[in-house]
């Protein structure tokens, strides 16, 4: 039981600072946050280019901006929350954990294509999708 609380007194104080992180720091003005790798040798944006500054908008309440930056990352932050925050609350009311919507075998293929098909679109040089890029 120790062991259990420890972890989550581990996860909730790093993702507090990383909250306080993003939230003080503006991704684009602010040196430290690191660079695409995939887009700095390509040239093309991989699904996670803009979730920095997707976070950061999102931590200040703007979430048009937000979608603006990382439209995926905005409609599956939810979705992490839930799978994430759901487990812990049956935890803390001492109730048996049931099956995560993150092991299931049709969410985790859904999520593989939806990511595969943000990422292709947000890369075609296609007026009509030009949206989808940061």
């Amino acid at each position: 039981m120790q062991h259990s609380r420890t972890k989550v007194i581990v996860f909730v104080t790093v993702a507090a600072g990383g909250a306080f992180l993003y939230y003080r720091f503006n991704p684009v003005g602010a040196g430290f946050f690191p660079k695409c790798p995939f887009y700095c040798l390509t040239g093309l944006y991989c699904p996670g280019c803009g979730s920095q500054r997707a976070l950061h908008a999102l931590l200040h309440g703007a979430v048009g901006q937000a979608a603006g930056y990382n439209l995926l990352a905005v409609m599956v932050l939810p979705v992490l929350a839930y799978t994430g925050l759901a487990p812990l609350a049956t935890w803390l009311r001492g109730r048996p954990q049931g099956q995560s919507l993150l092991y299931r075998p049709w969410f985790t293929w859904s999520v593989l294509a939806a990511t595969l098909i943000f990422w292709l679109l947000r890369n075609l040089p296609v007026p009509f999708f030009h949206w989808l890029a940061p």
